[in-house]
């Protein structure tokens, strides 16, 4: 009888032994193949996150440069405004919308500077009509001191642009550096979590 029991045990433990085995070798397998399109998947969105946040540095360069800002062109207006909408064009059907939500944050900073980018270059052509209009001395200061405003505007929606920009990339690198290897929940505990509240009986 001991004899038997003993094979048993035995056969149940190598059962036990082989299932776990298996059980891990097929974890295993999930994890990598998860990885391996996890990586697929991450490397065009890098590209454009990369894309999109060089775009708006360079504008933030562009606008905070130490030799002084010099005022744009109606061509580099639109060059600008071309090349950033055809960044988030690509980038937003990239996801996820997590990234997506921050981006179009940056994405708004970065055309609020190209918007007061073209109001300073409408008053620093008016500034020159008013003074050569004789007009009283107080216009032509106003025009001026309006065109300054609006230079201190433009430094203020720089420093936006880049709270913006290190705010899209803390979101976007968080994002990437998930490389599919981590566990993920179970569904019972998703299930779970959308579970309404037990009703309470009144006293």
């Amino acid at each position: 009888m001991g004899t038997v029991v003993a094979v048993v045990g035995t056969l149940l433990g190598t059962l036990a032994g082989a299932v776990i085995t298996g059980w891990w070798q097929r974890e295993a397998i999930r994890v990598t193949v998860r990885a391996e399109h996890t990586k697929d998947r991450h490397q065009p969105r890098s590209d454009a996150y990369k894309a999109f946040i060089r775009s708006a540095i360079a504008l933030r360069e562009r606008v905070l440069d130490n030799d002084g800002y010099e005022d744009s062109t109606e061509a580099e207006e639109k060059r600008l405004r071309s090349e950033i909408n055809a960044l988030w064009t690509e980038l937003v059907f990239l996801g996820p919308r997590s990234v997506n939500l921050i981006a179009s944050v940056l994405l708004d900073a970065y055309l609020d500077i190209i918007r007061q980018m073209v109001d300073s270059r409408h008053l620093r052509d008016s500034w020159p009509r008013i003074a050569n209009s004789h007009t009283d001395e107080d216009a032509e200061e106003d025009a001026r001191q309006d065109y300054e405003n609006s230079l201190h505007t433009l430094e203020h929606l720089a420093g936006e642009l880049t709270l913006g920009i290190n705010a899209f990339a803390a979101v976007a690198s968080t994002f990437l550096n998930d490389d599919g290897t981590t566990p993920r929940r179970a569904r019972l505990w998703k299930k779970r979590r959308h579970l309404p509240p037990p009703i309470l009986e009144r006293p």
